[in-house]
């Protein structure tokens, strides 16, 4: 038996597993048995007694992993065999993979992992069955091959999965994997793939399907990039893949535009995209000039141009179908400019209100004959008159008077704008931590810490900030005040160096169902471009020593967590922060207090699960210009000199598609 040990390069394993992205998890794992020619691969989904899934299969038919070559597979992150190849093993398939994760992603299906894998070799076909466990994913146990008369392909297995399973049996999982493997499955008619007991067949679920060519920026001698955009049947989420020259996804954007009433996916093929790093490429939309940038702008016009015209089209369809059924209430063409423009501004308003109509002929030709009238007598007040007698159903107009007998509307706008700049916030906070010019130039103290200090929700909703930037001594003291204790003696309190230390961040919540108990939160923030060490550790440790041993904070109701957060860990970090007996992240567990090892990456995916159902119902995604104006309008302060020196691009105006629903 072989144990092989990963090796890593930029970036770390724990963060790569990404353990709350199940779906994500079977999408790699797909991948890989595509790209190793698989011609039928079936996800299955075990259930226990509750209906809930606890355990994941993936079987394929492909060519399997050799002996010769499963070290290969299974030690460099970043360095994928597939970097090297022009094409998949046998068949010469187009590869999507070539950073070497998927195996890495598989962690986010449970707790214990394993290949059983069968390949054709010299003397005949071997089974190497390779397994690996979450409390060391560096690790994976590749057993000794064995002869076997089976066919050729890969099972793959997850054990001791939690309850985030139950996301892949959600329909919103089959739609996100049917989005994903469109363009490979129409490229490759032959490969069929089944999920839970059922095909992805993304051609029945396509209602419009277009495609352009963009221009090509300046200097580009190759093919110019191609944009299909693709319509879907059903709620997806909106995305924008780019896509090497061959048509394989390599990154997933936000669109960047706002289409009401449309479910749709873009993508973006370009042989401009083939060498660039596929997490560079996660980046493009902050480069701010070159080709990449350029082809990014040209498909997002082509996509605000195409919606403006698939707007036009479902109007004139829909004044179609009312000729047809006799209810529209103009006979002849347009006699005159002026009946055109009363024509144009009936059809805007008809096809917004309806969907609000009863489905009774007669009341809807009235209803037009009434609209019209409108228009001809009284055209001012047509917006008005829809909006009071179409814009919402009775049981909408119901539901929003039974809330404002509770709430007002202003309150209701105000939350809808605070749902809408939290996940601004968040794309914002990303650009700081995540970009390559960003992670340079962000420090801890003058830009993250001064913006983070009115977004504590970011740690937690029940949080509240207590102290920003200070001492030792003041957190004692507003620990005592908390407590409604007497003011502290006035020693100061000391690290186990004599050194007084200095807290970012103290966050306090009260018990929910405990009286009198409490729990404080002390953040420990590290600039991007630092990679968490034992130095590092060694700071927040003596966080907590100092506070554990001074006996003015000595309180049985009170626990406390320290976090020190940063981009990355290295290697001693990460294996101090994933240990067996521990939840994820934890270094020092004790039952008055904790100190947890926190990436940026883990909090901005919290914090994005958490607003996911906002981001759906209001039909909202952040983009550049969005995150950016609102870093800016709201923490200009702070960061002043990252926009002067174009680290944050300065907010431009947003093009907004008014797409009639």
């Amino acid at each position: 038996m072989v144990k092989v040990r990963l090796e890593t390069s930029r970036e770390h394993v724990a963060e790569l597993a990404r353990l709350r992205d199940p779906v994500g998890a079977v999408e790699e794992l797909i991948w890989n048995s595509v790209d190793a020619d698989a011609g039928y691969v079936v996800v299955t989904l075990e259930r226990n007694d509750l209906g809930g899934v606890d355990r994941v299969r993936v079987q394929d038919d492909g060519s399997g992993m050799s002996a010769e070559h499963c070290e290969e597979y299974f030690r460099p992150i970043g360095a994928s065999w597939k970097k090297r190849s022009q094409g998949s093993p046998v068949k010469k398939r187009a590869l999507h993979g070539k950073n070497g994760r998927g195996r890495v992603r598989a962690f986010a299906l449970g707790t214990q992992v394993r290949w059983t894998s069968v390949s054709d070799a010299f003397g005949g076909r071997q089974q190497l069955v390779i397994e690996a466990d979450r409390r060391s994913m560096d690790e994976f146990d590749i057993g000794d091959p064995e002869p076997t008369d089976d066919p050729t392909g890969t099972l793959f297995e997850a054990f001791g999965g939690d309850e985030q399973l139950n996301l892949l049996a959600d329909e919103r999982a089959r739609s996100s994997l049917t989005t994903a493997f469109a363009t490979y499955l129409e490229k490759y008619p032959d490969v069929r793939i089944e999920y839970d007991g059922q095909d992805l067949d993304p051609a029945a679920e396509q209602s419009h399907v277009r495609d352009y060519v963009l221009p090509s920026p300046a200097d580009w001698g190759g093919d110019p990039a191609r944009l299909k955009v693709v319509e879907w049947r059903r709620s997806v989420t909106r995305a924008l893949f780019l896509c090497d020259g061959e048509g394989m996804s390599r990154a997933q954007l936000k669109p960047g535009i706002q289409a009401p009433g449309f479910e749709f996916t873009a993508h973006l093929s370009w042989s401009g995209f083939d060498d660039v790093d596929s997490e560079d490429l996660a980046f493009t939309e902050w480069a701010s000039h070159g080709p990449l940038a350029e082809v990014l702008a040209a498909a997002r016009d082509q996509l605000k141009a195409h919606f403006r015209a698939r707007v036009d089209e479902r109007r004139r369809e829909q004044v179609a179908e009312w000729r047809r059924e006799g209810i529209y209430p103009y006979a002849d063409n347009a006699a005159s400019e002026k009946e055109r423009a009363e024509r144009e501004t009936f059809d805007a308003v008809a096809t917004t209100v309806f969907r609000h109509l009863p489905r009774s002929q007669g009341t809807r030709r009235t209803t037009f004959a009434l609209l019209r009238s409108v228009l001809a007598h009284e055209p001012s007040d047509v917006l008005r008159i829809a909006d009071d007698l179409f814009s919402l159903s009775k049981q909408e107009r119901d539901e929003l008077n039974r809330l404002l007998r509770r709430t007002t509307l202003s309150a209701l706008i105000k939350a809808s704008t605070a749902a809408a700049n939290r996940i601004d916030f968040l794309a914002a906070l990303e650009h700081l931590v995540f970009t390559p010019e960003a992670k340079r130039r962000v420090t801890e103290r003058d830009e993250l810490h001064r913006i983070l200090d009115d977004q504590c929700w970011v740690f937690g909703e029940e949080y509240a900030l207590h102290v920003s930037d200070r001492s030792l001594n003041v957190v004692l003291a507003e620990h005592c005040r908390l407590l409604g204790r007497d003011a502290p003696a006035p020693e100061p309190v000391l690290r186990e160096d004599g050194r007084r230390g200095r807290v970012d961040l103290m966050l306090s919540r009260a018990a929910r169902h405990r009286k009198g108990e409490r729990h404080h939160l002390v953040v420990e923030l590290k600039r991007p471009s630092v990679v968490l060490g034992v130095t590092e550790f060694g700071q927040i440790n003596s966080y907590a020593e100092a506070v554990m041993s001074d006996d003015r904070f000595c309180e049985p109701a009170v626990t406390w967590d320290f976090w020190l957060v940063g981009n990355a860990m290295d290697r001693t970090l990460r294996q101090m922060a994933h240990q067996m007996d521990r939840v994820p992240g934890c270094a020092v567990s004790n039952p008055r207090f904790r100190i947890m090892v926190k990436t940026w990456g883990e909090i901005i995916e919290d914090c994005q699960e958490r607003l996911r159902f906002h981001s759906a119902q209001l039909e909202y995604q952040s983009s550049t210009e969005h995150a950016m104006d609102y870093l800016v309008r709201n923490h200009g302060e702070a960061v002043a000199e990252l926009v002067a020196d174009g680290t944050v691009p300065s907010p431009r105006s947003v093009g907004v598609v008014d797409v009639t629903q």
